[in-house]
């Protein structure tokens, strides 16, 4: 009975910390699409530790007692189906991590939670044909065929986002958003791990522990996000582009190039339209950069260098740099929207990395340029 005991203070621990992580996540304001999908995993696996925590309890105090088996039944029912919802949060989401980088793309929830149907409808069914888990008459519990099918299926569910979130990683220059991918691409390693130990028995809570380091893992590295993020264009603030400067000038492997870029007559806009119109074309600017930015091979670093300048860093030859420019031109008069009444042309200065330079002399080499192309224009 000690052991029992044990386990169930070992998920209740697990289920206080997810539940304060929860607490500060809804608390947060202007929640982004990855921090909902983060409060809905929170939510599911809340549920999860608590219907555990329910029912080793009531294993320990109902033994024997027939009549009470269908409440354990009902306990581990609604554990496996908040673990599937759970798994089903988690890959909205790393899907709405991947997606981040172009604002355009919109997740359909709906499309995301249907794979969830199968392990949640095979929990259901179960009730009727034990072929899932099974509870006798003095409250045992005992697994069947399609836990290790549910198991597995999970596995592949979560796997598939996992390495698309690894191979996201790889591409980023960013090493503080490379690092948030890699920690969160781990999740699946706690389903692997709860399937595995399946295999000698229950009598250990690792499934919980595993599963609350990975949502611990990722709530930090999402904080460290929000921390390097600004917040109106939800492209990387001022303070982190000079640490990845500092960080890039020693350790780049190709040709680094800086695009100080400006919205022209930005002043005219404001004061024309509205500061709330003039931030609508930032955040229209920041996702047209975005864009453009996506189908290279290693995902150059945008930042907010301050008001309405932006900048971008590249690392790669010559023409990779000028196709860039020409990329963000032309998107950014293709997906101008209709019911803007004005145009948005930038002033893009473009300025190659020498020996010797320190961040901030190739962010003013850069402005220099830039400057200059503002200056003929006018």
């Amino acid at each position: 009975m000690l052991d029992r005991i044990l386990y169930a203070e070992v998920y209740l621990i697990c289920l206080l910390v997810v539940a304060m992580l929860l607490t500060w996540t809804v608390r947060r304001d202007n929640r982004s699409t990855s921090e909902r999908w983060m409060i809905a995993l929170l939510l599911a696996f809340s549920a999860n530790f608590t219907a555990n925590f329910l029912f080793t309890l009531s294993g320990i105090f109902l033994k024997g007692q027939a009549a009470l088996v269908p409440v354990l039944y009902a306990f581990k029912t609604l554990y496996f189906i908040t673990m599937a919802l759970g798994v089903a949060g988690w890959c909205g989401y790393g899907e709405a991590e991947l997606r981040s980088e172009n604002s355009r793309k919109k997740i359909g929830h709906w499309l995301i939670l249907l794979p969830a149907g199968v392990p949640v409808a095979v929990a259901l069914v179960n009730l009727f044909t034990h072929h899932l888990f099974s509870i006798d008459p003095e409250g045992g519990y005992h697994r069947d065929y399609l836990f290790h099918f549910v198991m597995i299926y999970l596995i592949v569910m979560s796997g598939e986002v996992s390495v698309r979130l690894l191979a996201a990683a790889g591409k980023q220059m960013d090493p503080v958003k490379k690092g948030h991918f890699r920690l969160t691409a781990g999740f699946p390693i706690c389903i692997l791990v709860a399937w595995a130990l399946c295999f000698i028995g229950e009598s250990i809570p690792v499934i919980c522990v595993s599963v609350m380091l990975a949502l611990l893992g990722m709530f930090i590295g999402a904080g460290s996000m929000q921390i390097s993020m600004d917040k109106l264009t939800q492209v990387n603030n001022r303070q982190n582009l000079m640490g990845f400067l500092n960080y890039r000038i020693a350790n780049h492997v190709e040709k680094v190039f800086l695009l100080m870029i400006d919205v022209d007559f930005f002043k005219t806009i404001n004061d024309t339209y509205g500061h709330l119109e003039g931030d609508r074309a930032l955040e229209f600017v920041a996702s047209t950069l975005k864009r453009a930015c996506m189908n290279f091979k290693k995902r150059p670093y945008i930042a907010r260098y301050g008001g309405d300048e932006f900048v971008i860093v590249l690392e790669g030859n010559r023409q990779e740099a000028a196709d860039l420019v020409a990329k963000v031109r032309t998107l950014l008069k293709e997906g101008k929207p209709k019911d803007m009444l004005y145009e948005i042309t930038l002033s893009i200065g473009v300025t190659e990395y020498a020996s010797g330079m320190t961040a901030k002399g190739l962010i003013a080499s850069a402005d220099e340029k830039m400057y200059a192309i503002k200056q003929a224009r006018r």
